[in-house]
């Protein structure tokens, strides 16, 4: 039940007591966690959380860079993007001491860091908050608009095969709207519980029923398949790697929640070793999939499965049902963010009905965004590069950088030096990405 309270994104502050060093506050020690989760328990919802709809993208990811650049580009990606995490941990602990609480939500940690940081960087405090907010309800709605997309892609190509209903995506769209509606009315958390538990079961069969067509033939390594295509295809490799690697969200969530935090981050701990077999997974079906479907792949390796064998069928519609159903809770946690917000603004007789409003409003927009341009590939590297690439690598080095301001930054400032650069490369990552997905989606249109 815990991992809904993760998504929902809903933690209180906690404050602490006394006048003692700052150094000497252990924040973790002051987390009142009703049912915290044990090193196993942890384990397995970062693998639940981070192995899902965008493992079936590392394909086309590895097509854009070709064989030998993208064994080697995923495990860098995943390298530096877990080791911003681990900064952004770390330095939360340390927001947290000074305040003397025992836990800080995303937001708030970027509120504190800058009004204790550089003082060119104070002013901007309370915007970059909200500025946060916005991000984390924009990630979350992108990634319902792949959802929506998906959802529809795979199940035009199942009705096609059957002749059952011959239509176009956005009708598809369309069909799929009203129930995605419905179960986003679902107020109570645990009534998801059945869901998230099917989601899980069948998206291991579908991975089972993938790898079968990975491996059942022989494969032949041509010139072309290890060559990068174009220069162009480098950002948007980052942001489709990116949207499948990192679920930030849930990962501070999973650190907040566990009995022993402590075993979290490290060299050896638990983030690194999950990180560790995610990487490697991602990259065996990226590596695969290409070699078997070649620059044929399409966003998704689902769409590539040979549409007249019913064992890709079945796949088709195992991976639609776990997304259809795994729908709500990332939906949720946009609403959660949004909510949060405007309820303390809203009359409480009219509270009831604005509540409902809000959820269907979080289903239009993202199905609005999906029936404009239907296409998953240039929305997954998008989302990718706007969100991830602000979440997971500009915000922790900005952040990193005021916690340890002004004379905390060791030896010749190698911290200070290590920030500007995440920051940096984050920032390549977002402007370039962003471009070249906007260019594609522009494409995309025009075909």
């Amino acid at each position: 039940m815990f991992i809904y309270k993760f998504m929902a994104g809903v933690v209180e502050t906690l404050t602490g007591g006394g006048e003692e060093d700052v150094n000497a506050y252990d924040p973790h020690a002051h987390r009142m966690i009703e049912k915290p989760t044990s090193y196993s328990d942890t384990m397995i919802h970062l693998l639940k959380a981070s192995i899902g709809a965008g493992i079936l993208c590392m394909p086309d990811a590895v097509r854009r860079l070709g064989l030998i650049n993208g064994i080697i580009a995923i495990p860098a990606i995943a390298f530096f993007a877990t080791y911003c995490i681990q900064l952004l941990i770390i330095a939360q602990y340390k927001i947290c001491q000074r305040e003397k609480r025992g836990y800080m939500a995303y937001p708030k940690s970027m509120l504190f860091a800058l009004q204790s940081g550089p003082p060119c960087l104070r002013w901007s405090a309370k915007l970059t908050y909200y500025f946060v907010d916005v991000v984390l309800v924009t990630w979350q709605l992108g990634i319902c608009v792949i959802y929506f997309v998906f959802v529809a892609e795979n199940l035009k190509q199942v009705c096609d095969y059957y002749n059952l209903f011959e239509a176009s995506v956005r009708i598809h769209l369309c069909l799929i709207l009203l129930p995605l509606i419905l179960v986003n009315l679902i107020k109570d958390l645990k009534m998801m519980t059945p869901m998230s538990t099917i989601s899980n079961i069948v998206t291991v069969f579908g991975l089972i029923l993938v790898f079968f067509y990975l491996v059942e033939e022989d494969v032949s390594v041509s010139d072309d398949t290890l060559k990068l295509k174009r220069l162009e295809d480098i950002p948007v490799f980052i942001g489709i790697t990116l949207f499948a690697l990192e679920a930030v969200g849930v990962i501070l969530a999973l650190e907040y929640n566990m009995d022993c935090p402590k075993k979290f981050t490290g060299i050896c701990g638990l983030f690194n070793l999950g990180m560790i077999a995610i990487m490697t997974l991602y990259t065996l079906v990226g590596v695969f999939g290409y070699l078997k479907y070649g620059n044929d792949l399409k966003a998704s390796i689902t769409l590539n499965l040979p549409s007249d064998q019913k064992k890709a069928q079945v796949a088709k519609v195992l991976f639609g049902i776990a997304i259809f159903l795994s729908f709500p809770l990332q939906n949720f946690v946009a609403y959660a963010i949004t909510w949060r917000k405007l309820k303390k603004k809203i009359p409480q007789g009219q509270v009831y009905c604005v509540d409902y409003i809000l959820r269907v409003v979080l289903v239009l927009l993202p199905f609005a965004v999906a029936v404009a341009v239907p296409r998953l590939g240039p929305f997954i590297s998008l989302f990718g590069a706007m969100c991830l690439s602000l979440l997971a690598i500009v915000f922790p080095g900005l952040i990193d950088v005021c916690v340890w301001y002004p004379t905390t930054y060791g030896p010749c400032k190698y911290k200070l030096l290590r920030d500007i650069i995440i920051i940096l490369l984050g920032m390549f990552a977002l402007i370039s990405g962003c471009y070249t997905s906007i260019i594609e989606i522009i494409q995309a249109q025009e075909d």
